[in-house]
């Protein structure tokens, strides 16, 4: 048992009858506690932030199951060979890590070396990226040192993380990607789960893949793009863009809306997360 399941049940120890499903709350609770450190080590406080003042899509005049979501083609070719790295295998920190992220998982975890993913990985995504970007869009690294797009792997989270920003011309985004193993209570595709439940959608894939993607209203002319694809080998990827970034604001941080939409559509983002190579068991 772990210290999610122990707190849940004790909070509810010796009460009166009652209809609520405790094992339901838990799982629940640990896919919150997986979002956000994903919030909050990829986009940052700002997008965290925003995302604690969600505008319901529906109030803004959205209707339930909004996105529609044609299948955009992907690269094909030989996998990419792994590539040099620009920067570390794992992200440096200014204090220390988080605890050791524990959570069972579809498949027994991958053994590839953390290096060898990192470059794997950062090989797969540079090919796919020419063929699914808008002329004029360009993903900037958030890594110093590098001029293209570079995972790392984070040893709390036990994930490979990417972040980034979307430019094209003067307008600009947050962009994250994340690719891990797929947790049990992660592996049925269900919009109850996303970050707008109400502005969702389960796509089904050729391929046997599957991903939710949803949009939300993260404050008065902000959106944030969310896509989760379910691999049939036992990976899931997160995808994640916005038309907003952190700017400074006193003790606090504020977001700024830097682009009219997002610079990528939910359908060049779930291409993105679909791309060839994008796997922990190639």
């Amino acid at each position: 048992m772990d210290e999610i399941t122990s707190q849940l049940h004790a909070a509810v120890a010796d009460p009166p009858a009652t209809r609520i499903d405790v094992e339901h709350l838990i799982s629940v609770e640990r896919r919150r506690r997986r979002h956000r450190s994903w919030a909050w080590s990829g986009i940052g406080v700002a997008a965290a932030v925003a995302a604690v003042a969600v505008v319901p899509a529906l109030a803004a005049g959205g209707p339930p199951h909004a996105i529609t979501l044609p299948v955009l083609s992907l690269p094909t070719g030989a996998p990419s060979a792994p590539v040099p790295l620009c920067a570390g295998v794992t992200p440096q920190t200014s204090g220390p890590l988080p605890p050791l992220q524990s959570h069972d998982t579809v498949r027994t975890r991958p053994t590839e070396a953390p290096g060898a993913g990192v470059a794997r990985l950062t090989g797969a995504l540079r090919d796919a990226l020419p063929a699914l970007l808008a002329n004029g869009v360009r993903i900037d690294p958030a890594l110093k040192g590098c001029s293209e797009p570079q995972f790392q792997y984070h040893p709390s989270y036990r994930e490979y993380m990417l972040d980034g920003t979307v430019r094209r011309g003067e307008e600009s985004g947050a962009f994250l990607l994340r690719v891990r193993p797929t947790a049990t209570d992660e592996a049925t595709p269900d919009c109850r789960h996303a970050p707008e439940p109400d502005d969702c959608e389960v796509v089904n894939y050729p391929d046997g893949s599957v991903a939710v993607v949803s949009s939300m209203v993260a404050g008065p002319g902000q959106r944030e793009l969310w896509v989760m694809l379910l691999r049939p080998d036992g990976t899931s990827v997160l995808a994640v863009t916005t038309n907003f970034r952190g700017a400074p604001g006193g003790n606090r941080l504020r977001t700024l809306k830097t682009a009219e939409e997002p610079l990528l559509t939910v359908e060049q983002l779930a291409a993105v997360a679909r791309a060839p190579g994008l796997t922990l068991y190639p």
